[in-house]
């Protein structure tokens, strides 16, 4: 039999010990912000940084995207072990202001929040942890990943700029998901989620039938 006298003692040991476990949890999902994980990191690369955005300045394309933004490597970054932020080798730098001019019109239109930047630059080892092609226009600095604002006329607007648009500019525009999307300057053209042109959200049934014989 429980002995009464030993309960009270019992539950307020019981309460501390569960408070402290569940601070304890509680403190083990809190991350930083991303802001925060910008400026700790740019702490440690402030010169190489300045030197990127002077070059994006000269040729005006620096305002286009944030540069904690800009600098993003890959979306996942944690799971590959490697750093969030990186700045592209200089040899690279003169292959983003084409891409970053495009941005900066789709911005404009209101279709493209360039704050939602995920993927930018990528070394040869985290394009590959991210499952990129061998011939990723992320190693070339020459792509931008985004997420697509929260508009259910975004998708339409965007593919009505890539028809009317892309061809003048070598626009790139490839699909994750809806909401999703890759932007490059390497040449007109579209895919979807499995790397094809039919699978495109901007491919109509008619675009992906072949043409019929006279």
């Amino acid at each position: 039999m429980r002995n009464a006298t030993n309960t009270p003692a019992i539950k307020p040991a019981l309460a501390v010990a569960l408070t402290l476990v569940f601070a304890l949890s509680a403190c083990s999902v809190i991350r930083p912000s991303p802001e925060a994980r910008y400026k700790a990191w740019h702490a440690g690369h402030a010169s190489e940084v300045l030197d990127y955005q002077t070059f994006l300045q000269r040729n005006d394309s620096a305002d286009a995207v944030p540069m904690h933004a800009l600098l993003r490597t890959a979306r996942r970054w944690r799971l590959c072990g490697n750093l969030e932020f990186a700045t592209p080798p200089p040899e690279l730098w003169p292959n983003m202001p084409a891409t970053l001019r495009v941005v900066a019109q789709l911005r404009d239109a209101g279709i493209v929040d360039t704050a939602l930047a995920r993927s930018v630059y990528r070394d040869e080892a985290m394009n590959t942890c991210a499952g990129g092609s061998a011939g990723s226009k992320h190693r070339e600095n020459r792509a931008i990943d985004f997420d697509l604002p929260p508009d259910s006329n975004n998708v339409a607007r965007l593919c009505d700029f890539w028809r009317t648009q892309g061809p003048a500019l070598n626009l790139g525009l490839g699909f994750y998901t809806p909401t999703a999307i890759h932007l490059d300057t390497a040449g007109f053209r579209t895919w979807g989620s499995d790397h094809h042109r039919g699978t495109s959200l901007c491919i109509t049934e008619a675009d992906a039938s072949p043409p019929r014989q006279p």
